[in-house]
């Protein structure tokens, strides 16, 4: 009987070990899908109802979330393969890595501000701040679609041929061409 009883217990605190490690992870997991950067920041944080909820700062808080997606892997780089034993130096920040860090920096300025005004009370004080909000992230997305485009650019231009494969003639006229193309005024 009291092998029974111990039995029933050991059981008994397996589950509820189980359940509450198995909750904890599903929520650090849920916490983690919900952060603007992957590896996330210390700071105010995004409710984690905003990862499903229909709410006007949850759609803009999910909006900066993909916006941050589409620039992360441009603004982190990572640094070249090096060898295991070797101390690896940070990847060189370009023009374009530069804009991206920027774009980051706007879209966790913006979302520490629209948790704030997802906090306001109700009222035209809060549909304000949330239109002055929609338009600065519309603004944000914008600015992200477009480093990534220009990384894009870049990476195509990276796989160009080889100086091996094109005559001194043909890259000094590509060069040339290069040059014509940036001296032209640009046309808005």
């Amino acid at each position: 009987m009291e092998w029974f009883f111990l039995a029933v217990v050991f059981v008994f605190l397996g589950s509820v070990t189980f359940v509450t490690g198995a909750a904890l992870i599903a929520t650090t997991s849920m916490r983690r899908a919900n952060r603007l950067l992957p590896g996330g920041r210390a700071g105010r944080t995004a409710p984690l109802r905003w990862l499903w909820s229909p709410g006007t700062g949850a759609v803009l808080h999910r909006r900066l979330r993909n916006a941050c997606q589409l620039v992360t892997p441009i603004a982190v780089p990572s640094p070249p393969a090096q060898k295991l034993w070797r101390r690896s130096k940070p990847a060189p920040v370009d023009g374009i890595t530069a804009l991206a860090q920027e774009v980051l920096r706007e879209a966790l300025s913006l979302d520490d501000q629209v948790v704030a005004a997802s906090r306001l009370g109700p009222g035209s004080h809060r549909s304000q701040a949330m239109a002055a909000l929609h338009y600065q992230v519309s603004s944000v997305e914008d600015a992200a679609r477009r480093v990534h485009q220009l990384a894009a650019r870049r990476a195509q231009l990276a796989r160009l041929p080889s100086e091996g494969t094109l005559s001194l003639e043909q890259r000094i006229a590509a060069l040339e061409d290069a040059f014509g193309e940036l001296s032209r005024p640009r046309q808005v």
